[in-house]
């Protein structure tokens, strides 16, 4: 089975008894539709296992960069444990978080296939147990020459301990995120722009092979009001080597998006704000070829395509 990078591991209730974890995974697929989305077609699948409980996913593709939502519909069991690539979840009934998930299958997931088991318990008794196959399919990304700044090919000696401290800290915002879903309402995109749908894209920097750009670039003029995506705390605000001035918000359970390359930053770490709220100014610091947005999104570890949360719908 190919381990997929789109859990954040581990949310096992043992860790702190009764704390409810509503989280589910999406399972056999008994009906399809399909709703018009902005650039594609969204479908979501419905499942009603022998216990009465209704399990509802969305999504554009199951391939990698892309996003799932996952609902509890209908929850009768007590309690639904799930288990996948070596994580487990918990759902609890009586839990008050919203009930649903999201998943993401990160911009470098290899195609296979992935198996899902579920447990259905009530009364402390295992009511149910399911296993599912879903076949995660390729995708091919572009590739692209650029021309920068060669100290961003070769970093210099003296920037090697701010790249590898900022790389630990990016890593440390990204493990942990807000167990309430801070987010309200649709998601909109954070400026008007001469948008690039490039996420995925090969990039090789004064022909050295270097990086995936996981995001979408949006051009905008210098000075450009950049505005937070939906509602969340900024967990970052700061000025990094490769991503220049870059503020991330987390939205809750586990999804964040990044602003990058800004001249300006207009909010501070532990802010609230607000969807629309202008958090930075368009600029061209850190790796950049020249004025623009870089706009990017997180299911914890997972790089995942920014446009599909405006198309998938909240």
């Amino acid at each position: 089975m190919n381990k997929l990078d789109f859990i954040k591991p581990d949310r096992n209730p043992g860790h702190k008894p009764g704390l409810p974890f509503n989280v589910l995974v999406f399972l056999l697929a008994t009906s399809f539709i399909f709703l018009a989305g902005q650039a594609g077609a969204v479908e979501r699948r419905t499942v009603e296992a022998r216990t009465g409980d209704v399990f509802e996913i969305r999504y554009r593709q199951l391939q990698p960069g892309e996003p799932l939502i996952i609902y509890w519909a209908r929850p009768v069991s007590e309690n639904a444990g799930i288990f996948i690539g070596g994580s487990s979840y918990w759902l609890k009934k009586d839990g008050h978080e919203p009930k649903f998930l999201l998943l993401g299958l990160d911009v470098m997931t290899r195609p296979g296939e992935l198996t899902l088991e579920l447990e259905l318990w009530s009364g402390g008794q295992l009511e149910e147990k399911l296993a599912v196959s879903l076949e995660i399919t390729g995708r091919e990304f572009p590739r692209k020459k650029l021309t920068v700044d060669q100290k961003y090919v070769t970093p210099p000696r003296e920037m090697l301990a701010r790249i590898k401290r900022e790389s630990e800290l990016l890593a440390m915002v990204y493990s942990t995120s807000s167990q309430d879903w801070l987010a309200e309402g649709p998601f909109v995109l954070p400026c008007e722009g001469n948008l690039y749908p490039n996420f995925g894209q090969q990039r090789v920097y004064n022909n050295v092979p270097r990086s995936v750009h996981t995001g979408v670039d949006i051009a905008v003029p210098a000075g450009h009001p950049i505005k937070a995506t939906n509602s969340g705390r900024v967990v970052l605000a700061s000025d990094l080597y490769y991503s220049g001035k870059t503020v991330i918000i987390d939205h809750g359970l586990g999804l964040f998006s990044s602003y990058s390359h800004l001249s300006k930053l207009l909010v501070r770490r532990g802010e609230m704000v607000k969807t629309g709220q202008v958090v930075g100014l368009a600029g061209s610091t850190g790796l950049s070829t020249g004025p623009h947005l870089h706009w990017a999104v997180r299911v914890y570890e997972a790089r995942i395509d920014p446009l599909s949360l405006i198309e998938l719908g909240f």
